[in-house]
C-alpha cells in the first residue's frame, strides 16, 4: 500500500459517504474554478486546507502533493509575462494579473482535489461510481488500470532500493546508467505484465456479472446542509461583490 492509498484508508473521512465529499469538495473545485479569483481563491485553498485539518490528513504528504503540481503550475505559467507581437516577444502590460490568477485558481484547485484524493480509499470511489450508474467495464477497467500502476511503482521502488545496496549510485556517471538500465527493464515488464493482464481479463466473466458487497456508507443530513450552505454563502457572496444586491 503507497502513502496516498495508506492516508486515505486511515482518514476521518475515509468512512464518509462519497457523495457528501463529491459535493463539498467538487463543489469548491468548480466555484475555484467558476468564480473570481480575486477574492474567492484565497478563500477557497484556506477552506480546503481547513477541510484537510479536519479530515486529520497527513500534514506533510498534503503539502508535497499540493506543492508538487503547483509547480508546474508555476512554471508554466511564466509564458503569461509576455506577449507575441510583430516585433517579437514584448512585455505584457495584464501578464502579472493574468499569471497570479492561473497560479490562484489552480493553487486553490489542487487543493480541492488533493484533500478529495487523500480522504477517498479507491475501493470506496470505485464502488460508488458503480453504484450511481458508471458502466461496470468503465469502472473495471479505471480498478485494472490502478493495480496495474500500483505495481509498477513497487517495481520501481523495489529496482532502485535493489541498485543503491550494489553502491550502484556511488557516483553520478553509475546512477545515470543505472537509471537508463532500471527505466528499460520497466518497460519490459510493463508491457508483459499488461499482456498478461489482458489475457487474464479475457478469461474472466463478464465484469457486470462480478458482483461484490459493498458496505453501505449511509448520508449524513447535517453534513449535507452544512456544505450546501457553504457553496451557496460563496455564490451569493459572489453576487454582492458583482451587483451589490
Amino acid at each position: 500500500m503507497n502513502a496516498l492509498e495508506a492516508a486515505a484508508a486511515r482518514s476521518a473521512w475515509a468512512r464518509r459517504n462519497v457523495g457528501e465529499k463529491i459535493l463539498l469538495l467538487g463543489g469548491l473545485l468548480i466555484l475555484a474554478v467558476a468564480l473570481p479569483p480575486i477574492p474567492f481563491a484565497p478563500v477557497i485553498a484556506v477552506i480546503a486546507w481547513s477541510i484537510a485539518y479536519i479530515a486529520r490528513v497527513p500534514r506533510k504528504l498534503y503539502v508535497a502533493m499540493v506543492l508538487a503540481p503547483a509547480a508546474f503550475v508555476l512554471v508554466g505559467a511564466f509564458p503569461l509575462l509576455v506577449a507575441l507581437t510583430p516585433d517579437g516577444l514584448a512585455w505584457s502590460p495584464d501578464g502579472p494579473q493574468r499569471m497570479a490568477q492561473v497560479v490562484m485558481r489552480s493553487f486553490a484547485g489542487i487543493s480541492c482535489t488533493m484533500v478529495f484524493a487523500l480522504t477517498t480509499p479507491i475501493s470506496e470511489l470505485i464502488a460508488w461510481l458503480d453504484k450511481h450508474g458508471l458502466p461496470r467495464y468503465l469502472t473495471y477497467l479505471a480498478e485494472v488500470i490502478y493495480r496495474m500502476t500500483g505495481v509498477l511503482i513497487h517495481s520501481a521502488h523495489s529496482m532502485t532500493e535493489a541498485q543503491a545496496r550494489r553502491l550502484g549510485h556511488s557516483t553520478r556517471r553509475a546512477m545515470i546508467r543505472d537509471v537508463a538500465a532500471q527505466s528499460a527493464s520497466l518497460f519490459v515488464i510493463a508491457f508483459t505484465r499488461a499482456r498478461k493482464m489482458q489475457e487474464g481479463i479475457e478469461l474472466r466473466a463478464d465484469p457486470s456479472a462480478m458482483k461484490v458487497l459493498v458496505i453501505s456508507r449511509p448520508r449524513q443530513p447535517k453534513f449535507i446542509v452544512i456544505s450546501s450552505a457553504l457553496l451557496l454563502s460563496l455564490i451569493a457572496a459572489w453576487a454582492l461583490l458583482k451587483w451589490g444586491v
